[in-house]
């Protein structure tokens, strides 16, 4: 094949051994691919279909800029894969992966599935386009949530919370409702601060808003504390990709002498590299000013007592929207107790009522979370009655 825009898929081993007729070479690839990423039945279309939507190209750049495809780069992309369609797709060797369920974004999944069985190379082609603005490429296509700890690895598994289930918080939820459908439509979206007392529902709340949200495109991007210096880096990549991603700083707080509050401060607002319009910073703390002060601090020996206090709430201001999840009081955590009940199909009675204060009591104080341990201890001990 004599490629102009696709040629890296040439250096593919598993591709040469098609061409080749190299048997053992496809096949020992195809297993591999089939068992660990494939989605489709057709593992010989599903894997170049893969490598072209992974592909980094010219092509793949304009598409995901949001950029119009033009007349002569269209035709040169489709003398590529009409090659590519004749010589790849047509390879007698078959091979019917044992599981094709490995955790990947639904919209993912279906976007391959379609150019899997394109009916001609100008179906594969468009179909190909439409991926990598909707999905974009690469690690960044499969998945709707990400760890990233010096790289991005995709959450194959993404716990089932949804508002529904998260009782009270009318007022929280619905700023966060407000706020990421602003941001998911292109308007102007704040960064999001969720402070306040443990298991009161703040990291539930974010998490709750992917599921909501994931088919619209929005990704979630779990960043921990230490790589917080390499959000620049990050967001750069990001800025240039189709979806709309919130970077989650979970249960968030800082020791003044903590560099990193620097430099999420200047990542957020402060250097000349501005902030992707599809990136924000999502962050949960029980402190509402996230930096540890102590009596120290406000009386201390700085000549400049005020100036340092304002160093240390100035990261706090960063973020546009500050929700207060406060512990429910006891008539709070009693309602939300009888709620969670309901869906196990038990009613709430004096005798448990008792046992719930009880419980909050020995366990850690009333919280949603506090309920909901609750409630799952005693729907197990009692499924039989």
């Amino acid at each position: 094949m004599e490629l102009y825009i696709f040629n890296n898929i040439e250096n593919d081993e598993c591709i040469k051994g098609i061409l080749e007729k190299g048997n053992t070479i496809v096949m020992r690839k195809i297993i591999e691919f089939a068992e660990t990423r494939g989605v489709t039945k057709s593992s010989i279309r599903e894997y170049v279909v893969t490598l072209l939507a992974d592909d980094d190209n010219v092509l793949s750049r304009v598409a995901l800029r949001g950029g119009e495809i033009g007349q002569d780069l269209y035709k040169i992309a489709l003398f590529d894969i009409e090659q590519i369609y004749s010589k790849l797709f047509p390879t007698s060797i078959k091979y019917t992966p044992s599981d094709n369920s490995h955790g990947f974004f639904d919209g993912y999944r279906k976007s391959i599935e379609r150019m899997t069985e394109a009916k001609s190379a100008e179906e594969l082609l468009d179909s190909l386009i439409r991926h990598y603005r909707e999905c974009g490429s690469g690690e960044l296509s499969r998945y709707a949530a990400f760890k990233y700890d010096g790289a991005l690895t995709g959450v194959s598994e993404i716990e089932d919370i949804t508002f529904d289930k998260l009782v009270g918080l009318e007022r929280q939820k619905e700023t966060l409702r407000e706020n990421t459908e602003a941001f998911l439509s292109g308007k102007g979206a704040n960064n999001v601060l969720l402070f306040g007392d443990r298991g009161t529902g703040k990291s539930s709340s974010v998490k709750a808003l992917l599921n909501m949200y994931a088919a619209k495109g929005l990704r979630l991007i779990e960043i921990p504390k230490h790589c917080i210096s390499d959000i620049p880096k990050l967001t750069k990549i990001l800025g240039e990709k189709p979806n709309k991603y919130i970077l989650f700083l979970d249960d968030l707080t800082f020791e003044t002498h903590e560099k990193e509050y620097r430099a999420l401060k200047t990542a957020m607002e402060g250097q000349l590299q501005a902030m992707p319009k599809n990136v924000l910073v999502y962050a949960t703390s029980n402190r509402r000013h996230l930096i540890r002060e102590t009596w120290e601090d406000r009386q201390g020996t700085d000549v400049h007592v005020n100036d340092r206090m304002q160093e240390t709430l100035s990261l706090a201001e960063r973020f546009g929207i500050s929700l207060v999840f406060s512990s429910p009081n006891q008539k709070e955590y009693l309602k939300i107790t009888e709620e969670l009940l309901k869906r196990h199909n038990i009613e709430m009675t004096a005798e448990i009522e008792k046992e719930a204060i009880v419980w909050q009591m020995n366990y850690g104080g009333r919280s949603g979370r506090c309920a909901k341990q609750f409630v799952a201890s005693y729907a197990a001990n009692h499924k039989e009655e």
